[in-house]
């Protein structure tokens, strides 16, 4: 008789051909362009920008150096360790809900957390927050292992993941709380405590490092909004079911590609009445008072942190590894359903079904996100590296601002032949994410040696042609995307 695969693995299996389908369509956006910005630059060249900018992000900067320079900085390369995270978490969900109520609670945990458009987003970013997810998971499989049976080596095994993943999320060290949470509220676990204590300094040491640090760069983070009105909204759809950064008068930013909308709603009320449920008639299980906890503990801590100090912590995607908590909640009621004795034979069919219906619910979104602008529609970036490649010729002159600079160091190969007239310092001179440039006035002399001039600027702007204008050059062929207008110039 030929033997089936684990479940664990068939949902890995699944989970790779899911996320890594068109993960390369999307444009490198602003926080991806940080990334690559980042990485590029020689290693001291590193350590130095992190004294200045994104200490947060450092050991995640660390790992992609190493990466990006085995395998390049193309699209793919940039978000395959963020698949293959989510890949290992599909992997851990199933094991871990088979730990605590059986392979369907698992499969079924895994399956949803799979789909959310928050999970698919991580998934496809190259950035850390599917990185934070599988560390979450795993070190709440190892909690569950001890549970178990303690063992010493088990709480080892906990501190490390913890420092990792505090490492790569400050916000993480929120899952310590959950924990420990847990810990009191379980009577199996009550007696671990000492454990938990001993392997809580591998948790709080780079939260203080980071901590520190970060509160010397706080001006990094002085764009978020305080906590307001529309924060309850985006607690309940945004963080869990959309991928939007936060909502202003009842606008999503970004703006949702056609569809999210209705992948948000839908997943929100089915989703949240199920988590309801669960924690109320299952109330008694252990599942509830391991995600409870964890659904809730980060989200408060980070929300009334920025009552109490009247700063600006909380956005969505900041708690992406609360995510899992909502999808065992989530799962546990139909998990339920489909072991009763009313479903029987019926089940696995209903299994398939269950799943197929979440699916379409999230196609809309899945598919948004797999267009050139399924980031942010305002990053075009990939727009502006074409464009420029399609109107400058070898050794002519390109000019931008700061807030286009992103595009160079996303993709700096289309600009590698031209010459960058106002340019200051180098962003790794500058121990900054962009370069340091100046204006036309200011760089006219270098200008003025340039036959043709290749302007990229924002598409509501007009200031720096203008100013090239004024210089004696005229405007010829242009291309419009989503936010910017590349031009080329050349002498009357």
């Amino acid at each position: 008789m030929t033997r089936l695969p684990r479940p664990s693995i068939v949902v890995a299996v699944i989970a790779f051909a899911y996320t890594g389908l068109g993960s390369w369509r999307p444009s490198f956006w602003t926080d991806e362009a940080a990334t690559l910005s980042a990485v590029r630059r020689e290693f001291p060249e590193l350590t130095a920008m992190l004294s200045s900018v994104d200490a947060v992000h450092g050991a995640y900067y660390f790992i992609m150096f190493v990466w990006s320079r085995a395998f390049g900085f193309s699209e793919a390369s940039l978000r395959f360790p963020s698949i293959m995270a989510v890949v290992a978490t599909s992997f851990l969900i199933v094991e871990l809900g088979k730990k605590i109520a059986g392979v369907h609670l698992g499969v079924l945990a895994s399956v949803l957390l799979l789909l959310l458009p928050r999970t698919q987003y991580a998934a496809t970013d190259g950035r850390s927050y599917a990185l934070t997810i599988l560390g979450a998971v795993a070190a709440t499989y190892v909690l569950v292992s001890i549970r178990e049976r303690s063992r010493s080596y088990k709480w080892v095994v906990y501190a490390v993941i913890g420092l990792v993943t505090v490492s790569l999320s400050f916000y993480t060290v929120f899952l310590l709380a959950s924990h420990a949470l847990t810990l009191i509220w379980d009577q199996r676990l009550r007696s671990q405590w000492l454990g938990m204590i001993s392997a809580a300094t591998a948790w709080l040491a780079p939260a203080v490092y980071i901590g520190v640090a970060a509160s010397q760069q706080q001006f990094q983070i002085s764009w978020i909004r305080e906590v307001g009105p529309a924060f309850p909204y985006e607690i309940a759809f945004l963080q869990f079911f959309a991928d939007g950064y936060f909502s202003v008068d009842g606008q999503v930013f970004p703006a949702p590609t056609p569809g999210e909308d209705f992948t948000m709603l839908a997943l929100a009320f089915l989703c949240w009445p199920l988590a309801i449920a669960c924690a109320v008639l299952f109330r008694r299980h252990f599942l509830v008072r391991l995600a409870l906890p964890w659904l809730l503990v980060p989200t408060i801590a980070v929300v009334a942190a920025s009552l109490i100090l009247g700063g600006n912590y909380y956005l969505p995607r900041y708690l992406t590894f609360v995510l899992p908590a909502m999808a065992f909640l989530a799962a546990l009621p139909l998990a339920s359903a489909l072991l009763s004795r009313s479903f029987g034979r019926a089940a696995k069919p209903a299994l398939m079904m269950t799943a197929a219906a979440v699916l379409g619910l999230c196609l809309p979104s899945y598919l948004g996100q797999r267009t050139q602008y399924g980031r942010d529609i305002q990053d075009d970036f990939r727009f502006i590296a074409t464009s420029v490649e399609r109107l400058a010729n070898r050794g002519d002159c390109f000019v931008m601002n700061s807030d286009v600079d992103l595009a160079l160091q996303a993709y700096p190969q289309s600009f590698q032949y031209l010459v960058d007239p106002t340019i200051g310092l180098t962003a790794a001179q500058w121990r900054r994410i962009f370069n340091q440039r100046f204006d036309i006035s200011s760089s006219a002399a270098k200008i003025a040696l340039c036959p043709a001039v290749v302007l990229v600027e924002k598409a509501d702007k007009s200031e720096m042609a203008s100013a090239l204008h004024g210089l004696g050059y005229s405007g010829g062929h242009s291309e419009r995307g989503t936010s910017t207008r590349v031009t080329r110039f050349s002498r009357e």
